[in-house]
């Protein structure tokens, strides 16, 4: 998982990164040792406290600080998770499929 902070994401030499993103790195195979992003961060937030169910199909993380470059709640950086004009919120979200 990437962490880069909100004042650095999308600049300098983060900018290729875009938001804050988990990734996978195969161990073995032809793909052995290539970073490849199968979640990504809403803006201004990053993806925490990764963890599995016991059967490790279904992954939970904490979606922590969204939209926090917030400047004035009329005008949100961020309206997720329930759109529209909405002030964003933490959560915790399930990623299945493994």
């Amino acid at each position: 998982m990437t962490d880069i902070s909100s004042s650095s994401m999308n600049s300098g030499i983060y900018k290729s990164f875009g938001n804050n993103g988990v990734f996978f790195i195969p161990t073995s195979g032809n793909n052995q040792g290539q970073a490849a992003q199968f979640a990504s961060a809403p803006v201004g937030a990053e993806m925490t406290g990764p963890w599995f169910t016991p059967d490790e199909k279904t992954l939970f993380l904490s979606v922590q600080h969204p939209g926090e470059n917030l400047k004035d709640y009329s005008q949100p950086t961020s309206h997720w998770p329930k759109g529209g004009n909405a002030v964003a919120l933490p959560s915790v979200i399930a990623i299945t499929g493994f």
